[in-house]
């Protein structure tokens, strides 16, 4: 049994529920949480949960690198060696169930962009809610000498977004605005 806070009365049962106590996941309901004499800083409220399953025996769940980080570190699964100037599809060994109405975006981990010129190949991996295949991250090394990574090391980071619920119409006019139709380099440097 996990560690459970003297300060907590919940601490006999631990199941996953909406809210998470950093010592241990205990159910709770949500107006019980939320009286003002709950006001416990270990309580966090989770608005959304998504299902992750490993593919793959080497495959890390991801983590936030600190409580406040947007995105969660991906993980490559083997050994991999980028060349200069090449691209490589390196595997993570998870798949995800994303919430209908949210999509995954992957972004490159700044640290390994700025040391060694690791982006990715896309900009930006899109990984749509009915995707069910593995996350499989496209890294291109723009450096000037070969990169490793190794199992276990942090690749990308993925953001989950909610999506607005936009519908796209066929029009004969827009609105005029003062921009107009300048383009490339029109605002100036």
């Amino acid at each position: 049994m996990k560690e459970t806070c003297k300060r907590c009365v919940y601490g006999v049962e631990i199941i996953r529920g909406d809210y998470k106590c950093e010592k241990q996941e205990i159910k709770i309901t949500r107006d019980e949480a939320l009286y003002p004499f709950r006001r416990c800083p270990l309580f966090l409220f989770r608005s959304s949960m998504i299902k992750i399953k490993r593919i793959h025996p080497n495959a890390e769940i991801p983590k936030r690198a600190t409580a406040e980080s947007a995105g969660f570190d991906l993980q490559c699964i083997e050994d991999v060696i980028i060349g200069s100037g090449k691209h490589l599809a390196v595997r993570t060994g998870l798949a995800f169930e994303i919430p209908s109405g949210h999509a995954m975006l992957i972004y490159p981990r700044s640290g390994l962009a700025k040391n060694h010129g690791i982006t990715l190949s896309n900009a930006v991996g899109v990984v749509d809610s009915d995707y069910r295949g593995e996350i499989v991250v496209l890294l291109h090394n723009t450096g000037s000498y070969d990169v490793s990574f190794k199992v276990g090391d942090r690749i990308a980071q993925a953001i989950i977004h909610k999506l607005p619920d936009i519908e796209l119409v066929e029009c004969e006019e827009l609105s005029d605005t003062e921009r107009g139709r300048g383009g490339f380099g029109s605002t100036g440097k």
